[in-house]
């Protein structure tokens, strides 16, 4: 891992880690163990620190024993990994690359105050990097070749990864412009796409787009051209994704290749579905045109099937999602994230599982992406499903909402109720009823007034008095044991 940049960068990247996930101090022996470097090393790399934040932010300093840290407010270790990345060498050669400034290595070293000898060192290991994802550097004058897609995707993950330190970089691409375009997206596949990813899916069509603007095309591909059908069946009916936001954006018409591109780009990041038809449709689809995708998928997710897990559905939907990917980037290398230091022994069984499915494909050509890409994917779907496990937990607790014809005051006096006889390992009390951006998990209604007309409603209901009687709690009480 620490190979796929440079080492030093990728150093200090660990060193914030540790200072800032550790609930004890280290001495600076102990941290240039931990990091397998010597003293001075450590010393280079606090001071280098140091230059990179302002203290306000972050500050890394030393008592008589201890390496200390302090952090400002508001920030967490995303922020001060988007920091640590934009002063980086290869953000700032991307960049530079990516705005067209055709610099040869001199004149590059020169603007930037870097000698040569250290900046060619620098540039070798960016190089190493770069060849990882099948592209190539070239110093005269700067730039990186390789496949329009594999590009794209690269310069993706350097603005999407510094940010929020940039802030939004593209000041030609208005991101209200762009968000709007998202926001069909949405509403044609049913889908929702949270704050932070919709950040990442705004800087994906950015970079598309200057691309475009630029010269560069993008060219679809027989299996593109498959799986562009696919999306498109599952569209929402009279709900169009609207181009011509973007065509205004570029200042022509978007040609059939960039539309798909630009929708397809939404699988470079992680969406939800706003209810089970759409997983459904998804679903249903990618049978039917990718059957290969849609049985690995299936095989993936019955690695659940011990955990009875709800949902399964979204889960199925969301594995299928992430295997899309790779359908028009036949090899993903992203930028390092930090590993955790321990891994609990049940997520290192499932890992291992994943694997072992994985090695059983990837010979096949149906699945030729597995072998360039199988330490990604096991660490993606380790995580995810792992999440999904532990959420489980959460499941089988009762999620109850209160409605009442007499409003709020009245709805917060039941829910005191409730918290007087039951513990939270009983009982969560939902705040929404009907979630607009994603699906909200509830098993019973307890209310003052039967819901006759509300045929869209799937959870339980209890009818109960206001105040309680005793009979109410009773009811109560029997469906928590029926759940059990």
């Amino acid at each position: 891992m620490k190979n796929l940049v440079i080492a030093s960068e990728y150093r200090k990247l660990r060193l914030l880690h540790i200072l800032f996930t550790s609930e004890q101090n280290y001495t600076k022996k102990e941290l240039a163990q931990m990091l397998h470097c010597s003293i001075k090393t450590l010393d280079a790399d606090i001071k280098g620190l140091q230059e990179i934040f302002d203290p306000a932010i972050a500050h890394v300093h030393e008592d008589e024993y201890h390496v200390l840290f302090d952090v400002g407010e508001q920030i967490n270790f995303s922020y001060l990994y988007a920091m640590t990345i934009s002063n980086s060498y290869m953000y700032l050669i991307s960049k530079d690359i990516f705005l067209g400034h055709k610099l040869n290595l001199p004149d590059w070293a020169e603007k930037n105050f870097s000698s040569l000898p250290t900046t060619y060192r620098r540039i070798r290991q960016i190089d190493t990097y770069l060849a990882e994802s099948r592209l190539v550097l070239e110093t005269t004058p700067l730039d990186i070749k390789g496949a329009e897609i594999r590009l794209r995707f690269y310069y993706f993950q350097i603005y999407s990864r510094s940010y929020p330190y940039t802030k939004w970089p593209f000041p030609d691409v208005p991101y209200t412009q762009v968000n709007a375009f998202i926001q069909t997206v949405e509403s044609c596949f049913g889908i929702y796409f949270s704050l932070s990813a919709r950040i990442n899916y705004a800087i994906a069509i950015a970079v598309c787009l200057i691309r475009l603007k630029q010269g560069y095309h993008y060219t679809m591909s027989a299996s593109d051209q498959a799986s562009w059908k696919s999306i498109a069946e599952a569209q929402r009916e009279f709900h169009p994704v609207d181009y011509t936001i973007l065509d205004d954006i570029v200042g022509f018409p978007l040609p059939k290749n960039e539309r798909y591109v630009n929708v397809l780009m939404a699988f470079w990041t992680r969406f939800s579905y706003i209810d089970e038809g759409q997983a459904d449709v998804r679903i249903k689809s990618s049978k039917e045109i990718n059957p290969s995708k849609y049985m690995l998928a299936k095989e993936l997710t019955s690695l659940l099937t011990e955990y009875d897990i709800h949902n399964s559905n979204q889960i199925l939907a969301g594995t299928i999602d992430f295997l899309t990917r790779f359908l028009f980037i036949d090899k993903i290398n992203i930028l390092p994230e930090i590993p955790y230091i321990h891994v609990a022994p049940d997520k290192h069984e499932l890992s291992q599982k994943i694997r072992a499915v994985l090695n059983k494909h990837e010979t096949n050509p149906n699945y030729r992406y597995i072998r360039s890409n199988k330490a990604m994917m096991v660490h993606y779907l380790t995580d995810f499903y792992n999440i999904i496990i532990q959420q489980e937990q959460q499941y089988r607790i009762l999620h109850v909402k209160i409605v009442s014809e007499n409003g709020y005051f009245w709805e917060e006096f039941l829910r005191t109720e409730l918290r007087k006889r039951y513990s939270e390992e009983q009982i969560i009390i939902c705040d929404e009823l009907h979630s607009h951006e994603h699906m909200q998990h509830i098993d019973l209604i307890i209310s003052d007034f039967p819901f006759y007309e509300e045929t869209g409603i799937d959870a339980d209901i209890l009818v109960w008095n206001i105040p309680p009687a005793k009979k109410d709690f009773e009811q109560l009480d029997l469906f928590l044991t029926r759940k059990k």
